[in-house]
């Protein structure tokens, strides 16, 4: 059986491994066969005879042609691993729990990391959603618990704030984030119905001519461009960090 090897005890070894429930890959139609007790490791029939494989760290056979790379796929979308083990721990680099995978952000909510070959890019769910760590993808605030939120909206997620003394200004908040919105024009953000509303209201007078540089008049004089800027930078959202595709198959 070992004639065809270059590597006699390669060959002897992997001959041995296949006794038991080990299905041989050179027997079937695909040539590739996952491993009986692990679910992270395959075997693929080279030159007719069976060489174990393993799949990129992180990652775990889901078949031929199947999966994000090379037959291999992330462990959580599928039952792929029922009844199996790893037999591959973790290699971790920064942001990557493990050289391929999808991870939650550290310190936002909105973000999270791509990991390929332990190369991290940071991600952003839009629309007010959430990175959901369960599912491993964006989902709406409500079904993700535990989550870091700014203090601007610790009081309601998806709620809006007022802007400092603005009559036209106001952070709308996303998913726990703070985003800055204008009211159309000719309307004000009443801050007791947190919403944009025709004036009066008991902060804002109606305008008398169309807003200029984002003002609007209220009673208690003009909040000024600095004084806006000044709110803002008060207020400021955390600025968060900003943002490879290299495979490399290993075989044992």
């Amino acid at each position: 059986m070992c004639m065809f090897c270059s590597n006699f005890a390669a060959c002897l070894t992997a001959a041995q491994q296949l006794k038991g429930g080990q299905e041989d890959p050179c027997k079937t139609k695909s040539r590739v066969v996952g491993d009986e007790v692990y679910c992270d490791r395959y075997w693929e029939c080279v030159n007719n005879q069976p060489e174990l494989y393993d799949c990129p760290n992180g990652l775990v056979f889901a078949g031929k042609r199947h999966g994000v790379t090379e037959g291999c796929d992330y462990p959580w979308r599928s039952n792929y691993c029922e009844g199996k083990q790893l037999a591959n721990g973790p290699i971790s680099t920064e942001h990557c729990d493990w050289l391929y995978g999808i991870f939650g952000h550290e310190t936002s909510c909105t973000r999270y990391w791509t990991c390929w070959n332990g190369t991290a890019t940071e991600q952003l769910c839009g629309g007010g959603l959430l990175y959901n760590e369960d599912t491993h993808s964006c989902d709406w605030p409500e079904n993700v618990e535990g989550c870091q939120k700014h203090p601007l909206c610790n009081d309601d997620p998806n709620g809006n704030v007022p802007l400092g003394k603005s009559c036209n200004r106001y952070w709308q908040c996303q998913g726990g984030y703070p985003r800055l919105q204008r009211c159309p024009a000719q309307l004000v953000f009443d801050r007791h119905s947190l919403r944009c509303v025709v004036p009066p209201t008991e902060e804002c007078d109606i305008p008398v001519a169309p807003p200029v540089d984002g003002e609007l008049p209220n009673k208690e004089g003009l909040l000024s461009k600095d004084e806006q800027e000044q709110q803002l930078a008060d207020n400021a959202v955390p600025p968060f960090p900003l943002q490879g595709k290299n495979f490399q198959r290993s075989k044992n």
